[in-house]
């Protein structure tokens, strides 16, 4: 029982820090910002968070694949008798 609680502790917590941490996940290294700050570079900024966000959409959708598949294959397995 204690086990479950401490599981879940560890989820809210991990689920906190990372809502609290999601603003600076649309940072980006320094040189980079310094660069996308001029005025040319203005418009780009936009283009360049979204092209981040793109780049790890395939990581998660791939995590999400497997886990997805690791779920049904260990409920079918737990209906067999």
């Amino acid at each position: 029982m204690a086990s479950a609680r401490r599981r879940t502790a560890l989820v809210v917590a991990a689920t906190v820090v990372l809502v609290f941490a999601a603003e600076t996940a649309f940072a980006q290294c320094a040189m980079c910002r310094r660069a996308l700050q001029s005025p040319e570079g203005q418009r780009m900024i936009a283009a360049f968070q979204n092209g981040i966000l793109i780049l790890l959409a395939a990581p998660f959708a791939l995590f999400g694949t497997i886990a997805t598949l690791a779920v049904r294959a260990e409920r079918r397995r737990r209906r067999r008798p």
